[in-house]
């Protein structure tokens, strides 16, 4: 597939979609004012009536004529009779004719009929006078606006119930492909969840569409071609999530040659590369890829500017902040990237940490604080410089962000949710990598925690060695978290009946591994050695997964016949656990950020009753001494 640079298919897409009239506004339509939240106007909005449209009184008080009070002091007050020259009011009254101030209750005193007024009243004093807010004629609203809260009220106040606004885009999404299945905890292997259609019709809805999610589509192609007609009929776009990639059934192509005229085949977008546009029938129709990342990369750059375009509004952009990107990014020349990261507010002020890139983990989109670009023509970012981050959440909640990279453990996530529970501006975003790339992030200042379990091989001692050789110039604490067991995850029954390491190298028995550098490797090589045994005995030694319950799921799912974890991985899918070795796991925490106001109300939540019982509950977990500092730099 040639790939076309984004700029250039757009602009060739929207040349062609121009020519066949599919680039005009959209028509406008006349709705309640209170049903026009959100819309765009079609039509600049005037003033029927002024605002206020009476003289109002503004205060509860008393109406009188301002120049029958002048010369009033304390000592020699002016008097005036109640009913004839001071009538009672409230907020909101018209102004009695005649009458032209209104005197406050609170600076009034009464006597027998009598108003007391001890100081010269100005004339038009708490008054409201006509068209203060808004003069009949006047400009409200000008066209083109998206209509927020204030924007009805005011439409509303000068005299409207009904607005002219154009017609929502209409988009119909439909997934294409075969083994797709409803969301649901029953799927069987070889299914497919398919999700893409709900996430991009939520989409196309925050940027003003009434969107339309189809079932999956998975018949032969002449009943896709009629159900995309049929959707082309009822519709302003049609997108075809997945069927663009080429394959013997990527039918996206066809349906559109079918139908209309393929514009553009593949744009260098990343990720989102496998792209089609085109038109049909006088209306724009693509096709995106089925990865979940690249589905809604692809939507964005693609669709959103097209439902700007049709209502008339500027291409919105998201919030940006400036961070430090201490890593070296590559990147194809060829490509326009769109990279994923987190941003922590550490030590080195706001720094940005590149996520997985996987097409298909749309865990790293709910993850990511938000998104670097890297144009085209460039192969990449230095490390050490300053990029600009296109903010996926807002930057109040990034700020009150605690960014954890290290080993994983299920304790953690028991923190994330007691921290959000407990203080709701609080969270705990936990990115799973091996114990020793935590420790090298803290070094970077991507992060303010890191969970490490890295046993010493010369000394047999856990962390502190680790903590010494690869901070020495950061200043950090070593606090206590948990000790825990780790052995071996095993299918229930264990059926090969695996009991110490060295069962791993009989034939037959195939095992899953953790990355170099996480503390399970370290652990398990650590043994071995002692051991006398030579890893390459051990078929799957080199086959490696990221976390424990990464490592359960391939024991459960058949992958491998045990791999080395914790018992909580083993509970967490069913699984049986062989309990071999007791192993410390630490928090290293900086010292700026242990005694800063971010981590305080994590720590508490550390050293509360519940979130001990929690974990301990979990099996294989030692709390004691939980939250104490064993070591300081």
């Amino acid at each position: 597939m040639s790939l076309l640079p984004l700029n250039d298919a757009l602009a060739r897409w929207r040349e062609a979609l121009d020519a066949a009239g599919a680039l005009q506004r959209l028509p406008a339509e006349t709705i309640p004012v209170a049903q026009a939240h959100g819309r765009v106007t079609a039509a600049a909005v005037w003033a029927r009536i002024s605002s206020p449209h009476y003289h109002a009184v503004a205060m509860d008080g008393y109406a009188v004529r301002s120049a029958m009070t002048e010369g009033a002091t304390e000592a020699g007050p002016v008097r005036l009779r109640l009913g004839r020259d001071a009538l009672y009011v409230n907020t909101g009254d018209a102004l009695p004719e005649g009458f032209d101030a209104v005197i406050p209750q609170e600076e009034t005193r009464v006597e027998e009929g009598w108003l007391e007024v001890t100081h010269p009243v100005r004339a038009w004093r708490h008054i409201r006078i006509i068209g203060e807010d808004m003069v009949t004629t006047e400009l409200v609203v000008p066209a083109h606006q998206r209509l927020r809260p204030q924007d009805l009220g005011a439409i509303a106040g000068s005299g409207h119930n009904a607005v002219r606004v154009f017609r929502q885009p209409r988009i119909a999404i439909l997934p294409l492909g075969q083994r797709l299945a409803p969301p649901s905890p029953h799927v069987e292997p070889g299914q497919i969840i398919e999700f893409n259609s709900m996430v991009l019709a939520a989409m196309a809805r925050e940027w003003g569409a009434v969107a339309n999610p189809f079932p999956p589509q998975d018949g032969d192609l002449d009943a896709l071609i009629q159900q995309v007609r049929a959707a082309l009929d009822d519709h302003d776009l049609v997108a075809l999530n997945a069927g663009a990639a080429g394959g013997a059934r990527d039918y996206a192509e066809r349906i559109i040659r079918a139908l209309g005229e393929v514009v553009v085949r593949g744009v260098a977008l990343r990720p989102g590369h496998a792209v089609i546009l085109g038109h049909a029938r006088g209306k724009p129709i693509i096709a995106i890829p089925g990865f979940p990342v690249s589905a809604m990369t692809a939507f964005e750059r693609i669709v959103r500017p097209l439902l700007a375009d049709w209502l008339g509004q500027p291409e919105e952009h998201p919030p940006r902040l400036q961070a430090l990107l201490p890593q070296t990014i590559v990147s194809d020349p060829d490509m326009d990237e769109f990279k994923r990261v987190i941003v922590a507010h550490t030590y080195r002020g706001a720094v940005a940490r590149p996520l997985p890139q996987a097409a298909g983990a749309i865990m790293t989109i709910v993850r990511a604080d938000g998104v670097i670009h890297i144009p085209r023509g460039q192969d990449g970012v230095p490390a050490d410089s300053y990029v600009q981050v296109a903010l996926l959440r807002s930057p109040e909640s990034i700020a009150h962000t605690i960014i954890h990279i290290g080993s994983h453990d299920l304790a953690l996530d028991i923190l994330a949710d007691q921290l959000r529970r407990a203080h709701p501006d609080r969270s705990l975003n936990s990115l799973g990598v091996g114990s020793l790339e935590g420790l090298q992030a803290l070094a970077r200042g991507e992060a303010h925690l890191a969970g490490v379990h890295l046993l010493d091989p010369a000394t047999g001692a856990y962390n502190i060695p680790a903590v010494r050789a690869h901070l020495p110039h950061l200043p950090v604490v070593v606090m206590r978290f948990v000790h825990r067991a780790q052995g071996l995850i095993l299918p229930r029954g264990n059926p090969k009946n695996l009991h110490t390491l060295a069962d791993l190298t009989r034939p037959g028995v195939t095992f899953i591994n953790r990355q170099p550098g996480s503390g399970t490797r370290q652990l398990l090589d650590y043994h071995l050695a002692r051991m006398g045994i030579d890893p390459a005995a051990i078929c799957g030694y080199d086959r490696e997964e990221h976390s424990h319950l990464a490592v359960a799921a391939a024991v459960k799912n058949g992958v491998a016949d045990a791999g080395l974890g914790i018992l909580a991985a083993a509970r967490s899918l069913d699984l049986d656990f062989m309990p071999l070795f007791l192993e410390r796991y630490d928090l290293v925490i900086p010292a700026a950020h242990y005694e800063s106001d971010l981590l305080a109300p994590l720590l508490a939540v550390i050293d509360s009753d519940d979130f001990r019982q929690t974990v301990a509950a979990l099996g294989g977990y030692e709390v004691e001494g939980m939250g104490e500092i064993v070591f300081r730099t």
